[in-house]
């Protein structure tokens, strides 16, 4: 069974701004399991940074239940209040690092010193800290750059530098808030096949925040998207890729739906003829570059006429997806479909009415 890192139950979060009161999360139920790169996706103002800080305490909730590595740091319901106290607070956030979009170093500090102020209130001694502090910037890649100043590296390096620093006390759990928003594409795909490197190597659980959706594709294995303070879908990463719901998400994934269903209306569905059928492949892995359309003629007499197509890579895994018209008979569009099956091939049936809904 696996086991929780972090378990958010029920949490809301209201502000009262010029006597106006905003909901910025609402009864929210979140479980991340340990050593999940869990990608939380939204537009600004979705309620993702303020319901991240709530793991920490950060930002304390109206109502709802916090619980990290099982144990709970605040609960409120209908009979009161409870909260961890302030000690046991502090060496919980100690275990849970976080990294920012502008990376919130000491100018006037080196490197190192920037990365050892983090230790500043553990019990190690001054050596000590200066040996943990380069075997964090050996990992971070920046063990060159110990004595130089922040406005002396480049974006990347400096969010290394960070990361390096929320690594100093041994967290559990790394919380990446919009972390790579302010990098250009190339340090963006550093920074987080870094943070992907680092869930393996340490076997963190990482947080991931952002609104752009090539981060999340890139290195999470799960994915919740937000609107207005609510999730509105959640699920593993390649399920919520083929088989999204809300619309929002669909706009998110981009290629691997939004096109495919923005094509589609163009398609008069409900004017297929009586042997012919629409529907969607869903292929991985080494399947991507196979020929299997080519068989199904081949073998079973069925034309497949592709309207879309689109092929995106998942965490190192490219996913095929395919919207096609397989015209032929009954009995030989079965036999096909059993052959696309065996062969691994996810299939959908794709109706009028679905289009027209999701469009």
């Amino acid at each position: 069974m696996a086991v929780e890192a972090i378990r958010l139950e029920k949490v809301s979060v209201t502000f009262t701004q010029k006597n106006k009161k905003v909901d910025a999360v609402k009864d929210v139920t979140l479980h991340v399991e340990k050593g999940d790169i869990y990608g939380i996706v939204g537009y600004s103002g979705a309620g993702k940074s303020t319901l991240v800080r709530v793991i920490n305490l950060l930002q304390r909730p109206t109502s709802g239940k916090v619980e990290v590595n099982g144990e709970t740091l605040y609960e409120k319901d209908s009979s009161g209040e409870k909260i961890i106290s302030d000690k046991k607070l502090r060496e919980k956030r100690r275990k849970i690092g976080m990294i920012f979009q502008h990376f919130n170093l000491l100018n006037e500090q080196t490197v190192i010193q920037n990365v050892a102020f983090a230790l500043k209130h553990s019990n190690l001694k001054e050596k000590n800290i200066l040996e943990k502090s380069k075997k964090l910037l050996e990992l971070v890649d920046l063990s060159d750059k110990a004595d130089v100043y922040p406005a002396q590296l480049s974006g990347g390096q400096q969010q290394r530098v960070a990361i390096a620093r929320a690594l100093a006390n041994d967290p559990d759990i790394l919380i990446s808030d919009e972390g790579t928003s302010a990098l250009d594409p190339k340090n963006t795909i550093q920074i987080l096949d870094l943070l992907k490197e680092i869930n393996e190597k340490l076997g963190l659980t990482v947080v991931l925040i952002t609104h752009e959706m090539d981060a999340v594709k890139r290195i999470a294995n799960k994915i919740a998207v937000m609107e207005e303070g609510q999730i509105i879908e959640r699920g593993d990463l390649i399920s919520i890729f083929t088989d999204a719901k809300e619309k929002l998400t669909r706009e998110f994934l981009g290629g691997g739906s939004a096109k495919a269903l923005a094509t589609l209306q163009e398609y008069e569905l409900g004017k297929l003829a009586e042997d012919e059928r629409l529907v969607q492949l869903i292929y991985m892995g080494s399947k991507v570059s196979e020929p299997i359309l080519v068989k199904l003629y081949r073998d079973f007499n069925v034309e497949a006429n592709i309207i879309y197509s689109n092929i995106e890579v998942l965490r190192g895994t490219p996913i095929g997806t395919l919207f096609v018209i397989l015209k032929g008979n009954n009995d030989s569009r079965n036999k096909a479909i059993t052959y696309l099956k065996e062969q691994g091939v996810i299939i959908k049936a794709v109706k009028e009415q679905d289009v027209k809904k999701n469009g």
